[in-house]
Formats: structure tokens, sequence, C-alpha cells
């Protein structure tokens, strides 16, 4: 059967060619799927990487903005704290100066009706410098206690020490004394006038 050799080479050779193109499509496919791939894994490892760097740098940038914020919440209480000792430290220079104001002797009168209360029956001593004693003494006479005796003690800052005659009792009703009790509350007062008027 030689003249049908021909045809079934021609045969043979064009299905070898369909099958090798076949390879070389499918080789191609698939190598352009491979590179697609690679790409798109690339790209998508950039974005990741991309995200992660501005997901550090944003939580850098929340830390630095949160440790500002903290540090000047410090600086701002430590400045706060500062001006209130400054004003506390001024009303306790001005103390002596009351010593000659006219209100001295009402406020006196209100310091012993309070501290005597805390004493118990009988005799007292009220112990004040030397600048104050005659104010003291007509407080006292308002009070009517006659069993309370005056005596001079140039330790005793502005207002009055109330003792027991029998020292079992003594009251510390000096300015001092009350402005450190007031103290708390009048931080809260003087600290909200800050924040309103901080120059």
């Amino acid at each position: 059967m030689p003249g049908t050799a021909g045809p079934l080479l021609e045969q043979i050779r064009s299905t070898a060619v369909a099958a090798a193109t076949e390879k070389v499509t499918g080789a191609r496919t698939e190598a352009d799927a491979i590179r697609t791939g690679a790409r798109d894994r690339a790209q998508r490892e950039r974005a990741s990487a991309v995200a992660a760097h501005e997901r550090g740098a944003a939580t850098a940038s929340s830390r630095t903005r949160a440790e500002t914020a903290a540090r000047v919440g410090r600086d701002t209480l430590t400045a706060r704290a500062a001006a209130l000792d400054r004003i506390f430290a001024a009303a306790d220079h001005r103390f002596a100066s009351l010593a000659s104001h006219p209100g001295l002797r009402d406020l006196l009168v209100a310091t012993l009706n309070d501290g005597l209360t805390y004493l118990p029956d009988g005799a007292a001593t009220v112990a004040c410098a030397g600048a104050i004693a005659d104010t003291v003494r007509a407080a006292l006479a308002a009070t009517k206690r006659e069993d309370v005796t005056v005596r001079l003690d140039e330790t005793v800052p502005i207002g009055v020490m109330i003792e027991a005659g029998d020292g079992s009792v003594a009251v510390d009703g000096t300015f001092a004394r009350r402005l450190a009790r007031e103290r708390s509350r009048l931080s809260t007062v003087l600290a909200r006038r800050l924040v309103e008027h901080p120059k």
C-alpha cells in the first residue's frame, strides 16, 4: 500500500504539529498564568508591606500624640501646682497685715465661739501674738466667757491657739491652719480660675 503512505505520513505529521502546537499553547498559557500569579502575589505583598508600614506609622503617630498629650498634661499640672503654691505662699505672707484689719474682731469672735465648743467646761487660755492681743480681748468679751484668759505668745501666727485649762484639749484657731484646711477646696476654685484666665 505504497499509495497510502503519503497521506498517512501527512496525517501523522499534522497530528504531531497540532499536538506540539497545543502543548506550546498550553505551556504559554501556563507560563502566563504563573507570571500573572507571581505578579499578583508581588503586588499583594507590596500592598501588604505598604499597609503594614502605614499601620506602623499610624500607631507610632498615635503613640507620639498620646505621649505628647500626656507630657503636656503633666506639665500643665506641674505648672498649676507651682502657681497654687505661690498663691498660698503669698496668702500666708499677707496674714501679718490682717492684724490691723477692721474685720479681724468679728472673725476672731467666730473663731473663739467655734473653738471653745471643743473644750471641756471650765477655765481656758487663748494664746496670741501681742499685735492682736487687744483685738482678741475684745473678741473674748463678745463671747461672754469670763473664765478665758489671754496669754501672749509671739510664736503663734495670726489667729489664736485655744487650750483647756488642764491642757487636755487644744484647738488651732490660726489663719494658717484655717487656710490649710481649706486648701483642697480653694485649690479647686483657683485651678478653675487659672484655666479660665491663664494669663
